[in-house]
């Protein structure tokens, strides 16, 4: 069992790795980002990107638009479980 907080147990095991390797050496340069839509070159920071189940991949996408979209996802789903309805005071 991978140790918690590991790569491996957040889902970036050697398949991962491979995975992500082989659609690198197959990028075709100019491939637009699944999320920003701008070019996508080998010699940039490229992160193999999770479906947002995790049930599979999406392919490559700039590690800087994957990483946002993560931490956009998080924090809108620990915004909706950890804030109490806010009250209006009376004045």
């Amino acid at each position: 069992m991978p140790r918690p907080g590991s790569t491996t147990a957040r889902g970036y095991d050697h398949r991962h790795k491979r995975l992500r390797a082989a659609l690198l050496a197959a990028l075709v340069p100019g491939t637009p980002c699944p999320h920003c839509h701008r070019p996508m070159h080998p010699s940039m920071a490229l992160d193999l990107d999770h479906a947002d189940d995790r049930s599979g991949y999406r392919g490559l996408a700039h590690a800087s638009c994957n990483r946002r979209a993560g931490a956009n996802k998080r924090n809108a789903a620990r915004a909706n479980t950890t804030l109490a309805p806010v009250k209006s005071r009376k004045w």
